[in-house]
């Protein structure tokens, strides 16, 4: 008897937590220990209502309230967007579609900068930053240069994808073959010393700069346009001159030549899509004071944005 008793308040138990659970379409007003029971549905959302209490149902799981008439928050699926409102409550949440929700703004995270490119250009010396003419007493400088750079940056929106703030890292080198092909440049003992060889024929002389560069810029974009302007820092790593016989002998000298370690110069490129143009101005001496003749460096050419 006793087990047919426990038998029978077990499928009663069955069928209670079943009519409970049941997904129906059908508002169920029922008496349950005191309280109301109340089922409201729709294709996205199931709730059940134990009085103040409340099961959620949808595609992102299960929400159990504690108590809803206090619960003032929403959930939020991954494209944040809430798929229920509590406000002006009564008798139950109501349900909102993904299509009546209005998505937050997109934030742009990255911004593409034209720092990172590949440049070829020329480059000379000048007697003053805002100059491309050498003095007389400098004139033994005069040369055919060719400049090499490139570099990687990254970039950080100010104004979604139209303006940015851009820093990177990248390597210049900097050749200059001297029009005097016999002009000798030497480290003197206080400072730079230079003379023309009349003793032997020389097919060329040149001066390599090897430069760590570190540039800052302000970009700004529009309709496949790009424009920045900005300043790099230069710390020196290598110098060195080459000179090359007629007969094909080479004679080379590893030497900073009194140059200044660091130094910096002002940056602007303008470009359409990956093609653009760019000037570099020094605003540092090339050589130390009083060690070596006033240069400035400048150059220009083209960039090709990667």
């Amino acid at each position: 008897m006793k087990a047919i008793m426990k038998l029978t308040m077990t499928g009663v138990a069955l069928i209670a937590a079943t009519s409970l659970f049941a997904e129906t379409e059908i508002a169920i007003d029922e008496s349950f220990a005191g309280d109301s029971l109340n089922i409201q549905t729709n294709d996205a959302v199931k709730s059940y209502h134990f009085g103040r209490r409340e099961v959620i149902f949808d595609d992102n799981g299960i929400h159990f309230i504690k108590d809803r008439n206090n619960f003032d928050s929403s959930f939020d699926d991954d494209d944040q967007k809430a798929p229920f409102t509590n406000n002006n409550y009564q008798g139950g949440y109501t349900p909102t579609t993904n299509n009546q929700s209005k998505p937050k703004p997109k934030k742009y995270r990255h911004f593409s900068s034209s720092l990172s490119s590949l440049d070829l250009g020329v480059v000379q010396f000048a007697s003053n930053p805002f100059s491309v003419n050498l003095d007389d007493d400098a004139n033994y400088m005069d040369n055919r240069g060719f400049q090499l750079y490139c570099a990687d940056a990254v970039g950080l929106p100010i104004i979604d994808r139209h303006l940015g703030f851009c820093i990177g890292v990248g390597a210049k080198i900097d050749f200059y073959t001297f029009s005097n092909k016999n002009l000798v440049l030497e480290k003197g003992k206080n400072h730079l010393v230079y003379y023309t060889d009349t003793v032997q024929s020389y097919k060329k002389s040149k001066l390599t700069n090897t430069y760590l560069t570190v540039p800052m810029a302000i970009e700004v974009h529009a309709k496949g346009a790009w424009m920045l302007a900005g300043v790099e820092g230069n710390l020196l790593l290598w110098s060195n001159t080459k000179m090359k016989t007629t007969s094909g002998e080479k004679n080379r000298t590893h030497s900073n030549f009194y140059q200044n370690l660091f130094s910096y110069n002002l940056l602007v490129k303008v470009g359409v899509d990956c093609v653009g143009a760019y000037v570099r101005a020094n605003m540092s001496p090339m050589f130390q004071k009083d060690k070596g003749p006033e240069l400035y460096p400048f150059s220009a050419g083209v960039s090709f944005w990667f």
